[in-house]
């Protein structure tokens, strides 16, 4: 672990493979943390912050796979066949752009742990880079710089560097492919790979495990990178003449094993910050200032704090959070949840399942986004928001946010929207004598028709409130969120949520011919083997139950669902208040005697006999 502090000056502080703590301090400052799970401070000034690799990074183009010819060296820095330490040979066509623009590439050796090896960069047909090891373990480091021909500049590239041919004369002399996080986002071998693979924090080694001919499968080893203008490896030789080359070839049916990157936590202070997490599970603070924010690959959280924020989830489950002024949010892809905050901001889901949440006030724009197979639900959440809801089309519309006295505070405009929840599962609507009624709005003594016992009197309502803090603590308590019609025959008959554990009534053929019994309870978790049905993820959740003199079947949003029934969980789960209130309405339920008389209104399915429900359904 080291700990590094910049100065007042402009520096550039690059961490170790350790865990860092980097503290930039005033200038405009370029950091990377390297390997390992660093913090990272920028302190003052306009700062460029890598939470990983820094140098080397931009946005990247896909290219076609690296590939060496001896045939297209342009230029090399030395004469005879033993580069230097800084020597360097260049490469035409060493890749292609999806448009055809032809990359170059500058082969740069780096170091080498022995003066007295012999390394040359235009070996030969095959053998591009040729290394003579003076010694066992004999390695050099090596960086691959890609431009354009034209003008000269960096190119970044999304691309794969197959190297084939690694060999092993005995248990020690062998040649050997080391990559580290910082260059490289995953690698491939053959499924037969006769390759001995040493993996370590954020470094991977493919070293040969025997002789091998150019063509042998098992003996390539495959390097993918994105977003680099350059890659850095290290190679080992044998005593031996060794080859290495880049073959332009890929693996067939390859199988492919990240590189693992380090959580890093970046705060960058006050200015306008550029910040990057790149791979892991990163925290990034913009602070003060108009900053750009960018997750990477891994489960991000971003917040971006005061200034117009740009921030960017990249891949994985992200959590971003603009914070105060007008800020502009992507999801990217994977599950994220995006919070807007005061200002105008534009936030965007991209691709996947997408949660939106809302400080009250500003004016915002909302896009959920669309899967290709539209198989995705964008969900609003407004709890604990005052608002109205004026939908214009299936997935648009407007939301008012309002004041406590009814007065409009801000304006949101949303698309893309598959469900708005106002509070979970308040919402539900409940058939009763009067009619459909709000769950949240029913009470005591309200006459509430069942399946099997006609219109009942409601005994009792009880309400659990799960704030972000318990969910977090319990994300099993998450709620189940059922499609209209996933239940079949167009059941239920609108969107519903409902707790993990409430049971569904289905009422099927398959069911009677496995079971015995036509209608059967399914607990919603288990239920999500059928499209349709999903367990979501959020920031806090309300749970109703309704309670009669007896277990019943209710209808809830045109479905037929369980009433509260009083059992070891279900008593655990209420609370101690609610406890005492229903003992008090049904002492017997003191008893165990008490408790089993209250038995369940239809059978109900084992995960493993629910499991096998749903899959026959399909």
């Amino acid at each position: 672990m080291a700990n590094i502090d910049g100065t007042s000056n402009n520096d550039t502080l690059q961490g170790t493979n350790e865990d860092d703590v980097i503290n930039a301090m005033n200038g405009q400052d370029v950091v990377s943390g390297e390997g390992g799970d660093d913090q990272i401070d920028g302190g003052g000034g306009n700062d460029l912050l890598f939470g990983d690799v820094g140098e080397g990074t931009a946005p990247g183009a896909d290219a076609s796979p690296l590939t060496l010819n001896i045939n297209n060296v342009q230029s090399q820095t030395y004469t005879g066949n033993n580069a230097s330490a800084g020597d360097s040979a260049v490469y035409s066509n060493v890749a292609q752009l999806e448009d055809g623009t032809p990359v170059w590439g500058r082969l740069v050796l780096v170091s080498k742990s022995d003066p007295n090896m012999t390394v040359d960069l235009t070996g030969g047909r095959g053998f591009e880079i040729l290394m003579n090891g003076n010694g066992t373990g004999d390695t050099a480091e090596f960086r691959f710089e890609f431009f354009d021909p034209a003008t000269g500049e960096p190119v970044a590239l999304n691309s794969v560097a197959t190297f084939n041919d690694l060999d092993r004369n005995s248990p020690t002399d062998r040649e050997a492919v080391t990559l580290q996080a910082s260059s490289f986002s995953a690698f491939g071998t053959s499924s037969d790979t006769s390759l001995n693979l040493e993996n370590g924090p954020g470094t991977v080694t493919a070293a040969g495990g025997e002789q091998n001919n150019p063509s042998d499968q098992d003996a390539w080893f495959s390097a993918e990178f994105e977003n680099r203008e350059f890659i850095e490896f290290s190679l080992e030789a044998r005593n031996t003449n060794s080859g290495f080359t880049f073959s332009g070839d890929l693996i067939d049916d390859a199988v492919v094993t990240p590189i693992e990157a380090g959580d890093d936590t970046i705060d960058g202070g006050s200015g306008q910050d550029t910040i990057f997490g790149q791979g892991g599970n990163d925290s990034l603070i913009g602070g003060d200032g108009d900053d750009q924010l960018d997750g990477g690959e891994g489960n991000d959280t971003l917040e971006g704090g005061q200034g117009q924020d740009l921030l960017d989830g990249g891949a994985g489950a992200d959590s971003l959070n603009g914070g105060e002024g007008d800020d502009r949010l992507f999801g990217g892809d994977g599950t994220d949840t995006l919070t807007a905050g005061p200002g105008n901001d534009r936030l965007e889901g991209g691709n996947n399942s997408d949660i939106f949440n809302f400080d009250a006030g500003g004016n915002h724009v909302i896009v959920g986004g669309e899967d290709a197979d539209g198989s995705d639900i964008d969900i609003l959440d407004l709890s604990g928001v005052r608002t109205n809801v004026i939908q214009t089309g299936p997935e648009s519309g407007r939301i008012e946010f309002l004041d406590e006295n009814g007065n409009i505070t801000g304006r949101t405009d949303y698309t893309e929207i598959e469900q708005i929840i106002i509070c979970f599962t308040p919402g539900t609507r409940i058939a009763t004598r009067r009619g459909e009624v709000a769950v949240e709005a029913l009470k005591a003594g309200d006459m509430v028709f069942t399946r099997d016992n006609g219109i009942q009197p409601l005994r009792w309502v009880g309400r659990r409130d799960l704030t972000a803090q318990d969910l977090d603590a319990h994300p099993e308590f998450q709620p189940v969120f059922i499609r209209q019609g996933a239940l079949g025959k167009g059941l239920p008959e609108r969107d519903m949520l409902v707790s993990p554990n409430h049971r569904m009534l289905l009422n099927s053929d398959l069911a009677e011919v496995m079971f015995e019994e036509r209608e059967v309870l399914i607990a919603a978790k288990y239920l999500t083997g059928l499209e349709g049905v999903d367990q979501i993820t959020t920031h806090s959740v309300s749970y109703l139950h309704l309670m009669f003199d007896q277990h019943e079947i209710i209808l809830a949003d045109g479905g037929w669902t369980e009433s509260f029934q009083p059992g070891d969980h279900s008593m655990r789960g209420i609370g101690e208040a609610q406890r005492v209130e229903i003992l008090t309405l049904f002492p017997d339920l003191s008893t165990i005697a008490g408790m089993d008389a209250f038995g369940s209104a239809r059978m109900s399915l084992k995960k493993h006999e629910a499991q096998l429900l749903t899959k026959a359904m399909q």
